[in-house]
Parts: C-alpha cells; structure tokens; sequence
C-alpha cells in the first residue's frame, strides 16, 4: 500500500478546519437571527399595548345570599330591637360575673309614715339649698338620696341612729327602709358605708369593714344586716361621736355622708366633727332631724360647715 503524499494529508486537514469554520458562522448567523426576531416581538407586543390604552377596569363580582328578612323589614326595625338590656338582665348577668349569697327577703315594713319626704331619687344633684345656702353637690359621679336630700357623689356614707328611742313608732323600721331604697338605686359603680350608733358605734359585719361596691350580692348583705338590726330593736342613747370617727377615717374619704338621728345628741360637737372632716377632701354632711328636731342647732351648723343640707323629717305614729 503506497502511504499518502504529504501535500494531500495537509489539504485534507486545511479542509476539514474550513467546514468547522463555516458550520460555526452558520451557527452564530442562526443564533443572531433568533434574537432579532425576539426583540421584534417583544418590541411589537409593547407598541400594541401601549396603543390599546389603559387596562380595563376590574370588574367586581357580588354575591348575594339568601335572608329570612328582606331589605325593608331590617331597615325599620323598631328602637325596641336595639334596646339596651333590661335591668333584670343586667342583675342576671351581674349575678353570674359575681355570684351572689343567697338572697334575704327584705322585711316587710310600714311605708314611710312622714310628711314632704319624696322617695324619687333626685338624679344630676340635689337642686336643694342647705343652710349654708349652698347645693349639697359632694364629688363628681352619680347621685344617692336619702330622706328626700340629694348629692352627687361614688362614694356614700349613712350613719344611722339606733338608741332606745327609734324603737317608738317603728321608726327604726321606717328609717332602715329608706337606707334599703337608698343603697339600691345607687349606681353599680358607686361605693357605700353604712354604720348605726347609739351609745356607741354597732360592731360592723365582717364583710363591711372599708367601702362596699354597690352590686347585688353586696345590697343583699346589706339588707340582710339590717333585718337583724331590726329584731335587735333601738337601744341605748345617742352618741354618734365614734361613727363620725370611724366613717371620716376611711380612704377615700366619702364625697357624702348621711347623718340621721331623732334625740338630743350626746358627747359630740360640731367642732369635733369639723376637726374630724379637716383632714384631706372635706366630705359633705346632710344632716337629718329624725320625728323630733332636739338637735336641730347641732345639725344646722355640722351641715352648714361641710356645705351640707339640714333637713328636719317628721314621723306620724302608727299606732
């Protein structure tokens, strides 16, 4: 076999070289031509949507559902409907946030055997002029009455008379039924101390021993208290010194302070109390003259002194 000639092993090799060259150009010329058509048609597609104008708007769909009341009837709906609930239900609901002791049946008292004495409670104030010539107005907040005297105030102390002679002609029954619709038509928010005296302050119970939030259960503790107070009967004679140190000691002070009592007080002067009361806020002091008006001086000017109201409240007989 005679070998190849030098001459045609190089054409042979300058050839092949030559057609990978020209394959590659190919190549490249295809390459080149498919991204020119890609950038037209991107550059196409741009023009066309820049000269459709703005997109269109997005259109909403609402789905409707069926009711059992149609557009009118939700629409005159009466105000009773979207009323706030009752008062029962509020007791109910309040009964269950905090639940209540067993409920002690108010006792069954006379009604109040006295004359110009309203029972409506007087909201807002008392629109009433003391002694001082002043509204007995207390803090700000809502409004206890009591015996027909009203002031503003959350935080309400009553000190009661319950010496010997408040046994004569149930008026210790009839006083304690007044301090029963007192305390209950307190607003829920509103504090109350309550205290009887007669030679000396009546031991309080034990879950009365600061300031009682007005809410059911606590009211029916309350009414629970006095119904023994009650049985027990009046006793003893009327020093109310150690209930005003007692009350004017608490913290918060009171914004009010009832004072009822029907006999000649004993061992106490305005000045005492007016010392008693300089201490921090001065609490305001109606004082009421219970069936007889003995103290009618003393009283006059202890609520002349806080910016308190006098008031004088006749009791008939029942018997």
């Amino acid at each position: 076999m005679i070998p190849p000639d030098q001459n045609q092993v190089d054409q042979a090799w300058q050839l092949r070289q030559e057609t990978i060259k020209r394959r590659l150009w190919q190549l490249i010329g295809i390459a080149a031509g498919l991204s020119l058509l890609i950038h037209f048609g991107i550059m196409f597609y741009l023009g066309q949507v820049k000269r459709s104008g703005p997109p269109a708007q997005v259109v909403e769909m609402v789905m409707e559902f069926p009711t059992t009341r149609t557009v009118e009837e939700l629409t005159t709906l009466s105000e009773t409907d979207l009323a706030e609930p009752d008062v029962e239900s509020r007791s109910e609901l309040d009964r269950i946030l905090e639940p209540d002791i067993p409920s002690p049946e108010e006792s069954a008292a006379a009604e109040l055997s006295e004359s110009n004495v309203g029972a409506t409670p007087t909201l807002g104030g008392s629109g009433q002029k003391g002694v001082s010539g002043q509204a007995a107005l207390g803090g700000a907040g809502g409004a206890a009455s009591f015996f027909g005297v009203s002031s503003k105030g959350e935080r309400f102390a009553y000190i009661v008379d319950r010496s010997g002679s408040m046994a004569i002609n149930d008026k210790l029954i009839l006083a304690t039924t007044e301090l029963k619709r007192s305390v209950k038509r307190l607003p829920d928010y509103a504090q109350f101390f309550v205290v009887f005296f007669s030679s000396r302050m009546t031991p309080l119970p034990s879950w009365q021993q600061g300031w009682v939030r007005a809410r059911p259960h606590q009211f029916n503790r309350l009414v629970g208290w006095i119904r023994k107070i009650n049985d027990e009967g009046g006793n003893g004679g009327t020093q109310p010194l150690s209930s005003f140190r007692r009350v004017l000691s608490l913290t918060p002070k009171p914004d009010v302070i009832f004072f009822l009592t029907d006999g000649q007080v004993q061992g106490m002067t305005a000045a005492d109390v007016a010392n008693l009361n300089r201490k921090g806020e001065p609490s305001v002091i109606n004082t009421i003259a219970y069936a007889t008006n003995e103290s009618q001086q003393l009283l006059e000017r202890i609520a002349h002194e806080s910016g308190g109201v006098y008031r004088f409240v006749p009791v008939r007989s029942t018997q």
